[in-house]
């Protein structure tokens, strides 16, 4: 026999067994879940905005959390895969994952972490949850991500929720209520509630409409890095009122005193927390400049503290936080 006729029976055997075994891992075996009562929060990345898109500086992979039995991912952004990976979480145990808009640091890795929670695509299993411009208008998810098998030719994919305004989704146990914010489109942050614990995240928004400066003019709408605040004069009043009301608040700052327009900073995070019954909050979402050339975020998440007298941090990337004790505050005032 020829030698390339070896080689080609070789490689069938073996191409063969590699693929069953391939397919018994990622397709049929069953992750081990761990069932316990508890909510922690892994953040996969802290990092928002083109620049920390383009240098992973810091990541933008989003966060993993699980909440007794719930385990989502929010918001996947590029590198999600790798960084869920490097921090020991298996995509194939999700139950869930949450697009809060279609801005690539929000999910620019949603697509393959789809595919790890549906078995690569071999199995109906998981909710994909998000606003109908992601899945409909501007198809940041593709067809065959929102399980239309019958344009895919696989028989796997998740359950799509198209989320609206105020209206609650069950899931695992707890009630997720979208909060619909201000920044590039339509938009949610939610509310994720159980047995009296509230945990809010706000996605990306503006806060601060108009500020009093020093010269005692009042400035509206401003673009760009504000130096001349002295007063915030207006603000959103409805989500410092719905985020307030949480007992722990995920809030995405990107800088401390720029982009007004578009994100909330930690100068209109300080004030939505200052009076709030709010008793952490865990700052990320932040800009390449909020790290380099000098890292700001000991000073920024200080600022808040500060400020409004609610504990703040400033988290990082692949930190695990665990929030029982708050949970238990929470469940002793009941």
């Amino acid at each position: 026999m020829a030698e390339w006729a070896k080689l080609d029976r070789l490689l069938r055997e073996k191409s063969l067994k590699a693929i069953e075994a391939s397919a018994r891992e990622w397709k049929e075996k069953q992750p081990e879940i761990k069932k316990k009562r508890g909510v922690e929060i892994t953040f996969l990345g802290t990092g928002g905005n083109p620049e920390a898109v383009i240098s992973q500086v810091p990541r933008t992979g989003g966060f993993y959390l699980q909440f007794d039995d719930l385990r989502m991912l929010v918001d996947p952004g590029l590198g999600a895969p790798l960084y869920a990976r490097e921090c020991g979480i298996d995509l194939r145990s999700l139950d869930a994952v949450y697009i809060s808009h279609g801005h690539t640091d929000h999910y620019a890795g949603a697509e393959t972490v789809i595919e790890a929670m549906c078995w690569a695509m071999s199995c109906r299993r998981g909710m994909v949850l998000g606003p109908g411009q992601v899945f409909a208008e501007n198809r940041v998810i593709s067809c065959y991500h929102q399980g239309q098998t019958e344009k895919s030719g696989y028989r796997g994919g998740p359950e799509v929720v198209v989320l609206e305004a105020f209206r609650p989704v069950e899931i695992k146990g707890a009630r997720l209520t979208p909060v619909p914010v201000y920044h590039g489109g339509e938009n949610y942050g939610f509310i994720l509630e159980k047995e009296g614990f509230k945990l809010g995240y706000t996605s990306d928004t503006s806060y601060i409409k108009a500020y009093r400066n020093a010269a005692g003019t009042v400035e509206v709408g401003r673009v760009g890095t504000v130096m001349d605040l002295e007063e915030i004069v207006d603000f959103r009043r409805d989500l410092k009122e719905i985020f307030g009301r949480v007992d722990v608040l995920i809030a995405n700052v990107t800088s401390h005193n720029s982009w007004f327009h578009r994100h909330i900073t930690t100068l209109g995070l300080a004030h939505l927390l200052r009076g709030s019954r709010v008793r952490l909050c865990l700052l990320t979402h932040f800009n390449y400049s909020c790290v380099v050339p000098e890292d700001l975020r000991p000073l920024m998440a200080r600022y808040v503290e500060e400020y409004s007298g609610v504990a703040a941090k400033a988290v990082r990337d692949g930190e695990t936080v665990l929030l029982d004790c708050f949970r238990k505050l929470s469940s002793q005032e009941a």
